[in-house]
């Protein structure tokens, strides 16, 4: 063995650190706790209703149901509710996120007497839980004739929310004001400042609050059972509720559904995930 090569092997020996190893260890073990959930949906999606429930549960069923997702599919109209699901969701996702920017500009670009205690005011709205108002919203919106319908879950968004307001301001924050600025001697207005500079240059914070955003509102349970009623206007929370039952539960057809459900998320996410990092990151907070 030469003396450089000697000398290599020693370095290596020195470079090499056990907290890493170690650090990585943790990371895999957490990782592997996060992903078994999963793991365990799709098993369990696949096995019949006997398999299910045996002892010691099997990993990996034999043979595998796949009949189960036709089930799941056809039974209880997971189709209509995955259509009334991406029309809330979308609409209320694209509406609230313009309007949020909006604000966030007025709030980041605009000095206006009183700008600071307004924006605490918006700030302190994430303080009030859902259910303090949701009395008083039922009983609203029962007087304008709008339960069984989607309004009452997609006209609220529309105004936006303070967690997105402020995620979008401190994104704004740091974009210089020469932008803004030459927008006013190109003869632009804050609207057009706001459309046309503003908004393409917070892509990635739009994009991964746009994706939070589509996940709470597809995954929401409590406002459409309250306000939906008649079955053509279920979602998909609420298609999937049908399958448990006061006595008895169908786990594999629950989980073959709730599959189903899962992957326009899955697929949203794999779309977008390379914004959802960086726009979260770069939305830190300033002043």
């Amino acid at each position: 063995m030469s003396e450089n090569t000697a000398k290599g092997l020693v370095l290596n020996k020195k470079k090499f650190n056990w907290k890493h190893l170690v650090l990585h260890i943790v990371l895999l073990f957490v990782c592997a706790i996060s992903i078994f959930p999963f793991i365990w949906m799709v098993s369990s999606a696949l096995k019949d209703s006997v398999l299910i429930f045996s002892y010691p549960p099997k990993l990996i069923p034999q043979p595998a149901v796949w009949h189960n997702f036709v089930t799941a599919w056809q039974e209880t109209g997971m189709g209509r509710a995955m259509v009334n699901s991406l029309i809330i969701a979308v609409t209320a996702t694209v509406g609230n996120i313009i309007v949020s920017s909006l604000v966030a500009y007025g709030f980041a670009k605009i000095e206006f007497k009183g700008k600071t205690a307004l924006f605490m005011v918006v700030l302190s709205t994430m303080m009030i839980p859902y259910q303090v108002i949701l009395i008083p919203s039922f009983i609203i919106f029962k007087q304008l004739g709008w339960v069984n319908t989607f309004y009452p879950l997609i006209i609220p968004p529309l105004f936006g929310t303070a967690a997105n307001v402020f995620m979008m301001r401190q994104y704004m924050l740091k974009i210089p004001n020469d932008f803004r600025d030459s927008g006013f001697i190109d003869g632009c207005g804050h609207f057009r400042i706001w459309f046309l500079i503003m908004l393409p240059m917070c892509v990635p914070t739009l994009v991964s609050l746009g994706v939070l955003t589509f996940m709470g509102h597809w995954n929401n349970y409590l406002g459409p059972m309250i306000y939906l009623s008649s079955r053509s206007n279920l979602t998909v929370p609420l298609v999937l509720r049908t399958y448990q039952g006061a006595y008895s539960t169908q786990w594999n057809l629950l989980m073959a559904a709730s599959c189903i459900a899962l992957a326009p998320v899955i697929l949203l996410y794999l779309v977008s995930q390379k914004f959802i990092i960086s726009g979260i990151m770069l939305g830190g907070i300033k002043g």
